[in-house]
């Protein structure tokens, strides 16, 4: 199927976040908005199609998940990570912000310490701090544009009240993926601490 990325679409006047609420946000409408990740790209007609299908049904109540939506996840994971998960791993999210406001309720108790490794996402820290968590930030370090972990200073920050490390990857905003030898580091050290 082709696509035409050149195509400008005026998104002015729809509620768009990202061009509709520049004044708002940023102080300034003629800015490029680069702030957020919203692509200004038309949809696959499939999924447009899709959804004026829904929609001409005319009743939006709540809805389950067939079979086929775990089923999805499960193949892809296993395609492109070799894991074979199961359909009771898979909790939807309406999105990454509640996620991780539910990671830290799940996985932690007010009072208890999560590292975050900024810069990061804000909701990252937001997840902690609205959560009752006491925020330890783990910054990495920048080494001629490009950015690593600073592991040593981590293994001094992890105590007996940590309970959590949110790992942000690929890292949001510095566009690191991390290396598969870097996240075995990870692991070990958070093991062993």
């Amino acid at each position: 199927m082709d696509f035409n990325f050149d195509q400008i679409i005026d998104r002015r006047g729809t509620y768009s976040l990202k061009w509709d609420f520049l004044q708002e946000k940023v102080g300034d409408e003629e800015i490029i908005p680069l702030w957020v990740a919203d692509m200004d790209f038309l949809s696959p007609p499939s999924v447009i199609d899709a959804l004026r299908k829904r929609a001409a049904h005319g009743i939006y109540g709540y809805t389950g998940w067939p079979d086929s939506y775990y089923q999805s996840i499960i193949f892809w994971m296993k395609k492109r990570f070799s894991w074979p998960i199961e359909k009771e791993w898979i909790i939807f999210t309406p999105g990454v912000i509640p996620a991780l406001h539910l990671a830290v309720q799940a996985f932690t108790q007010p009072g208890d310490k999560v590292i975050i490794q900024p810069p990061v996402y804000r909701p990252f820290r937001l997840a902690v701090e609205n959560n009752g968590r006491r925020l330890i930030q783990n910054t990495l370090v920048n080494q001629d544009g490009y950015y690593r972990m600073d592991l040593e200073s981590l293994a001094s920050q992890i105590d007996d009240q940590t309970r959590l490390l949110i790992l942000c990857s690929p890292h949001n905003p510095v566009s690191r993926v991390w290396r598969a030898e870097e996240l075995k580091e990870l692991i070990n050290l958070c093991f062993n601490r």
